[in-house]
């Protein structure tokens, strides 16, 4: 591996931390928990397993399983969009077989009254694990310890054979199903990533980090379309004369330095008036989801660092943390103060877009008061005037 144009890398690692805030946005629309998308994996294993896949196919469906709901911030809603959304999206992930259009067939249902309208075995096998776990999850609650409960999931399953579900699958959950430890495992989220990890051999790749920007750009592009903070990144990295590794790692942290913005209620980010004080410190707080996201990526510790800290203050005013200058690193700096001059020039719904000199002009306050570096806000004026 060569250390300066590439990281070692683990896709399910990546997208287990992912679908944390991935689920969130699940949560808001559809009341599933934070745990759906590993009890989708869970449950989808369980099915792969029962079919005799090899590895790498159980490392793909894992995959699948944990990145199915990758589109539902745009969408919202469980429809040919939602599903063709989510195919175009994962084009760029590193998986590891040769399976086709998971994503785009995973609302399908076994007697063709799915999104597609496809039936039986059109849909592919993957697929339908997929939507098998993700109904059932939808539609009960995995975790409840009630028995009465299970009896209802199992009935369930059973009355939707040939319907919602193939009778191989719905005769693979009834015999795990009937394992008392395959309940007690959905109520225990460490037991079940203590089974996908002992399901999986360790796919871990060298990958070039511009492999990396390309996938964790798609979760940036996902939380704003029209921001220009990684375009604004790149020309900062560009200005500082940025080694490779430096300004790629640089910018995989600025693509993923919103993500704990999928936390914050949409109906609150969407708002076209000024918000309240409280509401402003509901958002505030998204540096701290993205930690809790990015902290759990193999080898991400410096990219995580970077992204977490991109609201703070050099006087220790920001947030949510409140470091002090010295706390924070060049590119911790340089990433906070591209960010404030990024939301400055663009267009809200409660404000217009910030000209170059008037956010510059934000930012030389800013430096007065000893918020940010002078000396960086003078080179700001280089870069973007």
């Amino acid at each position: 591996m060569d250390k300066k144009r590439q990281i070692q890398f683990n896709l399910n690692n990546f997208l287990l931390a992912l679908s944390y805030p991935l689920d969130a946005i699940e949560n808001e629309y559809y009341n599933t928990d934070l745990k759906h998308s590993k009890k989708i994996a869970f449950i989808a294993l369980k099915l792969a397993k029962e079919f005799n896949y090899e590895k790498e196919y159980l490392s793909d469906i894992c995959s699948y399983s944990l990145i199915h709901n990758i589109a539902l911030k745009e969408t919202t809603k469980r429809e040919k969009e939602y599903c063709l959304l989510g195919e175009e999206y994962i084009k760029s992930f590193p998986f590891l077989t040769d399976e086709k259009e998971i994503i785009k067939y995973h609302c399908e249902h076994y007697d063709g009254s799915g999104v597609f309208g496809l039936k039986g075995e059109e849909i592919p096998l993957f697929s339908q694990f997929i939507a098998f776990a993700d109904i059932i999850d939808s539609n009960f609650d995995l975790s409840n310890k009630d028995i009465s409960n299970r009896e209802r999931i199992v009935n369930f399953v059973k009355n939707n054979e040939l319907v919602l579900f193939s009778s191989d699958i719905v005769e693979c959950f009834i015999e795990f199903s009937e394992v008392e430890s395959f309940w007690l495992d959905l109520q225990n989220e460490q037991e079940m990533l203590t089974y996908i990890f002992s399901s999986l051999f360790d796919y871990t790749q060298a990958l070039d980090f511009e492999d990396i920007l390309s996938m964790t750009s798609i979760f940036y592009k996902i939380i704003d379309k029209e921001s220009r903070l990684l375009e604004n990144c790149k020309k900062v990295a560009d200005f500082y004369n940025f080694d490779h590794k430096d300004k790629q790692t640089f910018l995989i942290a600025a693509s993923l330095s919103n993500v704990g913005k999928f936390f914050i209620p949409q109906k609150l980010i969407d708002k076209d008036i000024v918000l309240e004080p409280y509401e402003h410190k509901q958002i505030k707080a998204y540096p701290y989801y993205t930690n809790k996201t990015l902290s759990n990526i193999i080898g991400f510790s410096d990219i995580n660092t970077w992204a977490t800290r991109v609201q703070e203050f050099i006087d220790g005013s920001g947030y949510p943390y409140s470091f002090e200058g010295k706390d924070l690193s060049l590119k911790d700096r340089l990433l906070s103060i591209t960010n404030i001059y990024s939301s400055l020039t663009s267009e809200k719904k409660y404000r217009d877009a910030f000209s170059n000199i008037e956010a510059i002009k934000v930012l030389e306050t800013f430096a007065k008061e000893g918020k940010i570096d002078k000396a960086i806000s003078e080179d700001f004026k280089k870069i973007f005037i």
